[in-house]
């Protein structure tokens, strides 16, 4: 499989705790980025091309108009060869859409929506810098049914300075009851460059100790189990047959294709990413110069660390005898001593030729990767 990823780095505001290439106070740029996307779109040399998903990111890709969105999409689908049931995804605020937006969005093939919700608790929402109301998660989802969408995700953070257990199981509660087809759960992470990180370098930010948070991971994985929803990544559960088809292109380390500021495209074997700044970005593109930023070539066993940490994310975990067949390298023989090494501490269990993350391994899941990095 192959995937387009859009990038939209405008935002009503900067949440305290994000690191996404996105800007706020940008709005004379948002015509501009648009010529200069199109331009971008129109130039790749991957013209023609098979791709099974669309996913459209940021920065609040809903920050700008419907018509904006469904032209952007046009211009992609004559492009390239969008598969007829590719998934097409549009991260959205809850903040910043409209049923009218949501309407056009649906009619020119929209078939996904992702809402960033964090939180139900006004104060979290609030500590968090989120523009939203819990309010406006309901209406956000109310719109997005009546416009047609029939495959809505729900992003949540744990472990948010102050939270408590019961307060999480509120927002997981409070997010199942609008029966979602998918939810996305993730631990807070302190990024540099954020305002969460400065204020907790500086003893101003409280966060949940390590116990606490691994019982708001269990929880999380109790409640959406209970509800349905069967987690098929560390952070991430569904309903049957609605995991999100571009993560997993991710996940399984296969090629896709980046659009705007920041994007990363991972093709032929290379990756690399474009400029970050909205305004080189579109000066860049203007006058026809290169967006990359940094680019690298994986080859042998580079590639195949990487592959295994994105695929053990997966509680499906790695089959190890695939992983041979696509790269031609011993792998199992190579890794022997450090599968067998993170099996002995918990980590890893291995059912023939699959090795896959205990529950204990989930949370440890970046030990675990550096171990095949350092092989």
């Amino acid at each position: 499989m192959q995937g387009i990823y859009v990038h939209i780095p405008f935002c009503h505001r900067k949440c305290g705790y994000c690191d996404f290439n996105s800007y706020a106070g940008m709005d004379a740029l948002i015509e501009p980025f648009i010529e200069a996307l199109h331009r971008e779109i129109e130039q790749s040399p991957y013209a023609g091309e098979r791709f099974d998903t669309v996913f459209f990111g940021g920065g609040t890709p809903t920050y700008l108009s419907g018509d904006a969105l469904t032209g952007i999409l046009e211009h992609l689908t004559r492009k390239f060869d969008i598969a007829p049931d590719a998934e097409i995804t549009c991260e959205a605020n809850p903040g910043s859409v409209s049923l009218p937006q949501l309407q056009t969005m649906r009619r020119a093939g929209f078939n996904r929506l992702s809402f960033g919700v964090q939180s139900f608790d006004p104060d979290e929402l609030q500590r968090m810098d989120r523009i939203h109301s819990p309010d406006d998660v309901l209406q956000g989802v109310e719109w997005a049914r009546a416009a047609g969408f029939t495959n809505l995700n729900l992003d949540l953070i744990f472990a948010l300075p102050k939270q408590t257990v019961a307060r999480w199981e509120a927002n997981l509660r409070r997010a199942i009851e609008l029966q979602p087809e998918h939810l996305s759960l993730y631990a807070l992470m302190l990024e540099p460059n954020t305002r969460f990180y400065h204020l907790y370098q500086k003893g101003k930010l409280r966060l949940p100790d390590d116990e606490t948070q691994v019982a708001m991971f269990c929880l999380a994985q109790r409640l959406a189990a209970e509800a349905g929803y069967r987690q098929y990544e560390i952070s991430n559960y569904a309903r049957a047959g609605y995991e999100c088809q571009h993560n997993l292109i991710y996940w399984r380390n296969e090629p896709y294709l980046g659009f705007g500021p920041g994007a990363v495209s991972y093709m032929g074997g290379k990756r690399w990413t474009n400029i970050k700044h909205p305004r080189e970005y579109i000066r860049r593109v203007i006058a026809s110069e290169p967006l990359e930023l940094e680019w690298e070539r994986l080859t042998g066993w580079d590639k195949v660390a990487e592959t295994l940490m994105l695929g053990l994310r997966m509680l499906a975990g790695v089959d190890l005898a695939a992983l041979e067949r696509r790269f031609g390298l011993p792998i199992r023989a190579h890794y022997a001593e450090t599968i067998d090494a993170l099996i002995r501490r918990g980590w890893l269990e291995r059912d023939g030729d699959t090795i896959r993350l205990t529950q204990e391994g989930l949370l440890w899941h970046s030990e675990v990767a550096l171990a095949f990095f350092d092989k």
